[in-house]
């Protein structure tokens, strides 16, 4: 009789009925993917824009600047009041920084933190003191604060453009994913011998036991961390960076900062001219994606053989007692040589784990700014010619432009040298749902091609894979191997002896064969446990026989 639950409900969670079990794959692509952005500077004449945005837009941020400092103290130590919260301006640009460069937050690298959130701050300068940045905004820079890959705050500080410098970008949307590739042992780490009959205790502690080791052998093709974001978003400014300053070289940077794009800045290459500065210059769209590709490239080695020189791994054979810290990974290990002739030698290898990284373009926006806070617009493919037409002085450069954009969206080049067009001309006819009678209007647009799509070693990305890289990293993990010696330590009378005891082992255990096959011969119970009483000894009572007294 079935039996009904005394719970009248139904349960959280159950099993389906008639439902399947899930399979088990052992190839599903594991990968670390991480944003990246890249600025490309049309060669654009300044006269080609309308005049408007050949000045100052009103209402920017120095205007106002300039305005309050006709009204208020504008001096250092005014400012270094407000950024300590000590008092107030009416400067908003400087109280919406949000700085906080009180000694009572908790300290950090660059000595500032953002005063909302409790968000860290991160500078390209090696230190930022109060007093240098209030004199810096007291001199007419603006403070901007841009989100680095790491979450941290970049903080800049903007030079007052001399002149109004139009420029429009090409913003190349790029993402890179590193999947797991072969693994197998690396260099050898450690190798002792046990002589015979010999017992040790090992302890192997790997680069994770300490926590500044930890943070520096972080890596961008297995981890997710800050401190890998902020090594490698670091090496790719120190790599973009040189020492030639000029006013167009500042509104690019700022441009770049302000572009409000998360992910890892490979800065900007111009098209044509001479770009000067941050800025490096080339002539053709292949030349610029494949410079900020190998810009990415070296900036990825360089981090990742810097974190590969961190995962160290120690293996001690004169261990007495362990001490671990909550940041500490230790494994103790006995070991026991039970052979009585020979050697047996340990190898400790580490594992070496393969990556193979893929950068690809995903997607592509544009951005405008003449240098000024005010004066920046974005737009997508489909939005390109608002754009074009709000900045640029008449239809024909308009035309002329968007042109030039097609042509070098139309000949990306892969990583096998082949070019790819990321984009194409959609035609659509949108009909009226609500007025079924109205006719038809036809639509025209560009957009991301919907069957763009590449494949590297059965994997496929939504894009033009740009590069494909290979990388081995050092893993926490070691693999130990076990080689007999060669040589025998016994002489010939103790090699006599041994074989002797092996001899008389096997013969006791064709004994005890033998005694149970004749036992297993027997078909009545009762017979056989006597029988296996008298040769091994009192293991159970012999059944009873007889009939049971009934009488009550």
């Amino acid at each position: 009789m079935q039996k009904t639950s005394c719970i009248a409900h139904e349960p959280l969670s159950k099993l389906e009925e008639n439902g399947s079990a899930s399979i088990l794959n052992y190839n599903l692509p594991q990968s670390t993917t991480y944003e990246v952005v890249s600025f490309i500077k049309l060669d654009i004449p300044l006269k080609s824009f309308k005049d408007a945005e050949r000045e100052a837009p009103p209402g920017n941020y120095w205007h106002r600047f300039d305005a309050e400092a006709q009204s208020q103290d504008v001096t250092p130590g005014r400012i270094h009041s407000v950024l300590n919260a000590r008092s107030y301006s009416s400067i908003n640009e400087i109280m919406d920084t949000g700085l906080n460069f009180t000694a009572a937050e908790p300290s950090v690298s660059s000595g500032v933190r953002m005063k909302a959130a409790n968000i860290q701050v991160s500078t390209k300068s090696a230190s930022f003191a109060t007093e240098y940045t209030a004199n810096k905004i007291a001199e007419g820079f603006r403070p901007v604060l841009y989100r680095r890959p790491s979450g941290k705050q970049g903080l800049v500080l903007q030079p007052r453009p001399k002149a109004a410098r139009p420029a429009i970008y090409l913003v190349m949307k790029m993402r890179m994913a590193s999947y797991l590739g072969n693994y197998g042992a690396g260099q050898t780490l450690s190798t002792f011998s046990l002589l015979p009959g010999e017992k040790t205790v090992i302890e192997i502690r790997d680069y994770r036991h300490d926590e500044t080791t930890q943070s520096s052998s972080q890596s961008v093709l297995d981890s997710y961390s800050e401190s890998a974001m902020e090594d490698l978003q670091t090496t790719v400014e120190a790599s973009t960076a040189t020492d030639v300053q000029s006013s167009e070289t500042d509104t690019d940077s700022m441009s770049a900062h302000a572009g409000g794009n998360a992910g890892i800045n490979l800065g900007i290459v111009k098209l044509g001219g001479d770009a000067g500065g941050e800025a490096s210059s080339v002539n053709t769209s292949t030349e610029a994606v494949s410079q900020q590709v190998s810009t990415l490239n070296n900036a990825v080695d360089h981090h990742v053989q810097t974190a590969d020189t961190q995962r160290q791994i120690q293996i001690n054979t004169d261990v007495t007692s362990t001490a671990v810290t909550e940041t500490e990974t230790t494994t103790t290990r006995t070991l026991e040589n039970m052979n009585r002739s020979r050697v047996l030698n340990f190898v400790f290898r580490q594992l070496l784990q393969e990556y193979y990284t893929l950068t690809w373009l995903n997607d592509v926006s544009l951005f405008y700014s003449n240098g000024y806070d005010t004066s920046i617009k974005t737009g997508t493919l489909s939005s390109m010619g608002n754009l074009l037409r709000s900045v640029l002085i008449d239809a024909k450069t308009v035309d002329s432009v968007r042109n030039d954009i097609y042509v070098h969206l139309c000949n990306i080049p892969d990583y096998t040298g082949t070019r790819e067009s990321f984009i194409e001309k959609v035609t659509e006819r949108h009909a009226n749902c609500i007025e079924p009678s109205q006719q038809e209007r036809p639509v025209t647009y560009v957009r991301k091609r919907k069957d763009l799509a590449q494949s590297y070693e059965d994997k496929t990305v939504n894009g033009i894979i740009l590069d494909v890289a290979q990388r081995v990293l050092r893993t926490p993990a070691v693999i130990i191997d076990a080689l007999l010696g060669q040589g025998a330590a016994l002489d010939c009378y103790n090699e006599e002896l041994q074989e002797a005891a092996v001899i008389a082992a096997q013969l006791a255990n064709r004994k005890t064969d033998q005694a149970l096959a004749l036992i297993d011969a027997i078909a009545d119970p009762a017979e056989k446990a006597r029988l296996y009483n008298n040769v091994f000894g009192a293991c159970c009572s012999t059944p009873q026989t007889g009939t049971a007294d009934t009488d009550g």
